[in-house]
């Protein structure tokens, strides 16, 4: 395996890890993103992509929700 294979393997790894972890805390939330998924090497910072994909505008709406309650949350406990 070259030196590039490698790393456009690990890269491509590390963009499921990071979509598998958002997929596990929208599931918590009830949320789903169908069209989700890990886009090819982006062209101009040679980097692994994560696709959100598309999504209905009520689902967008409880997203917004969700990290809008998170958000506050992190902020109250920082002080």
């Amino acid at each position: 395996m070259s030196q590039l294979s490698r790393i456009t393997a690990r890269m491509r790894k590390q963009a499921a890890d990071a979509l598998a972890e958002l997929i596990d805390a929208l599931v918590l939330a009830g949320i789903v993103l169908p069209s989700a998924g890990i886009d090819g090497q982006s062209a101009f910072t040679g980097r692994v992509l994560v696709d959100l994909g598309r999504a209905r505008p009520d689902v967008v709406v409880q997203l917004a929700r969700v990290i809008r309650a998170g958000a506050e949350a992190l902020r109250a406990s920082d002080g």
